[in-house]
């Protein structure tokens, strides 16, 4: 993935819902198709083209010349650049950009550290007062023996007798 794309693109339900409740089936399936068109193009906006919008909303052109004064009322035609905006869209790609941002540089972070990778050093990082490079008092050489089976100290026991 690219690092201007965003695989996901925010819908406040509530929002829209209360924007858009005028807006017929057909005209809500064209609105979202145009929104996802708008999320993904590096501009994040759409060209002044009606054939393109049409191709875009997935609809006729005849149909199109018929909703677009209805689903364009979302959008801010821009005189200068002759490029279609939505506001909410524009903000929506900025705190999402900003979001990941933030978590890219996070991980970075977190990866980029310098990592201990033996057991002592993680020891040593939870519990700093603790130190197994020494055995503690009381424990003999053989402590840390292989202990014999209960089978092999039986065998051992019958086999002198």
């Amino acid at each position: 993935m690219s690092k201007r794309r965003l695989p996901y693109m925010p819908l406040w339900v509530e929002d829209y819902h209360r924007d858009t409740r005028h807006l017929s089936t057909e005209e809500h399936g064209a609105y979202l198709l145009l929104l996802m068109a708008a999320w993904e193009a590096p501009s994040n906006s759409l060209p002044d083209d009606d054939q393109t919008l049409s191709g875009l909303a997935k609809v006729a052109p005849a149909r199109w010349a018929k909703m677009k004064p209805r689903i364009m009322t979302f959008w801010h035609l821009d005189g200068r650049s002759k490029m279609w905006v939505q506001k909410r869209l524009k903000k929506e790609r900025r705190l999402a950009v900003d979001r990941k941002q933030k978590a890219s540089d996070a991980a970075a972070t977190r990866w980029n550290k310098t990592k201990k990778g033996d057991a002592q050093a993680m020891l040593e990082q939870c519990y700093p007062s603790i130190t197994t490079n020494t055995k503690p008092n009381g424990f003999s050489k053989r402590a840390g023996a292989q202990k014999k089976s209960d089978i092999c100290e039986l065998k051992e026991a019958f086999a002198d007798g």
